[in-house]
């Protein structure tokens, strides 16, 4: 026959004779029609094949969903742990610790030992105030102090100083005045270097809104301690951080507390440290007030001027590392007013 001609739902389609569409097709036809079992077999072993493929998809697309899943949960776990131990109790956060620490910690909270430190080496308190400072862990630190005061047992210096701050940042006034009395007891070395502990009084009551007893406690511990560097250091520090925090706030009225703590600390120790720490700190400000009283000081204080002379270079760059520019031009402006001899007419 010249043409093949196979019937669909659309119409009529023609195939040219030879062509291997068509024999391909004739013999499908053929094959059909001697043995029709054979194409549902092979419908059958295609959809086999379809289901086998599938199966083995699923399958690894549910291990790696597992994989992730465990994957997932072991990254969260530490987490997860160490928010738990952020506010728990000794006895939960000696997973944390050595197992040397581990012992230390059930021998502190020993029934036997009626809560006593003092079977405790030096090393043994050090450490375990540390793991309490590290984690953060106030209440057991608060018991140890408590320890301390009580047998009159005091960490190393390193250590203490550490303490000291914490409690400081805490606003804890009864632990440092009980320390402070211990040091006195003790005549530990604290108590003349840091002068009573002033400066660790004294942020912890700023800390508590006590701004004026702050100053007048570091104003009382200021002459104390210039006598040792660690003490010059220390009571400095925590003035800069006073009048930083005041600037801060914008608190008027403390401002010109300071201002006159400040007067009178040079007026008694010729120091003019504290005079140029709020010098800096107005000149800094955005205010006018506060420039304004910067230019008062620097007026005044011959001393401040041979400070900011030889330290221009440095407040520049401490001014641009606060992007404030108009502050190194007010700068530049006022040395010119100052150092810059007129011209001659």
């Amino acid at each position: 026959m010249a043409m093949l001609t196979r019937l669909t739902s659309s119409g009529t389609t023609t195939v040219a004779p030879g062509s291997p569409k068509g024999l391909q097709r004739f013999q499908n036809y053929l094959s059909a029609f001697l043995w029709p079992g054979a194409s549902q077999r092979q419908q059958r072993k295609s959809s086999t094949q379809l289901d086998a493929i599938d199966c083995f998809t699923n399958e690894l697309v549910n291990r790696k969903t597992q994989k992730w899943g465990e994957l997932r949960e072991s990254l969260m776990k530490p987490a997860v742990e160490e928010a738990n131990y952020g506010g728990s109790t000794f006895g939960q956060n000696v997973g944390l610790m050595s197992k040397g620490m581990m012992s230390d910690l059930k021998a502190l909270r020993s029934p036997q030992l009626g809560l006593d430190i003092r079977s405790l080496s030096q090393p043994q308190l050090d450490n375990l105030l540390l793991a309490t400072l590290e984690i953060k862990n106030k209440l057991d630190f608060l018991y140890l102090i408590r320890q301390c005061v009580r047998w009159q047992q005091l960490p190393c210096n390193e250590v203490f100083i550490s303490c000291l701050k914490y409690l400081s940042s805490l606003g804890r006034m009864q632990q440092l005045e009980s320390l402070a009395e211990t040091c006195r007891q003790l005549n530990h070395p604290f108590a003349t270097i840091y002068s009573d502990l002033a400066p660790f009084k004294a942020i912890a009551l700023w800390h508590n809104g006590n701004s004026d007893v702050a100053l007048m406690t570091l104003h009382r511990g200021y002459g104390g301690s210039l006598n040792t560097e660690e003490g010059r250091r220390m009571i400095r520090v925590a003035f800069r951080t006073i009048v930083e925090e005041t600037l801060a706030q914008k608190s008027e009225a403390v401002l010109v507390s300071l201002m006159e703590v400040a007067r009178a600390i040079h007026r008694e120790h010729k120091d003019i440290f504290v005079v140029a720490c709020v010098w800096k700190q107005c000149f800094a400000s955005d205010w006018f007030s506060d420039q304004k009283s910067a230019g008062e000081l620097f007026e005044h204080y011959k001393e401040l001027q041979q400070l900011v002379d030889r330290r221009a270079s440095p407040l520049c760059s401490s001014f641009l590392s606060r992007h404030n520019v108009d502050a190194v031009h007010r700068l530049i402006e006022t040395c010119a007013r100052i150092f810059v001899p007129a011209p001659k007419s």
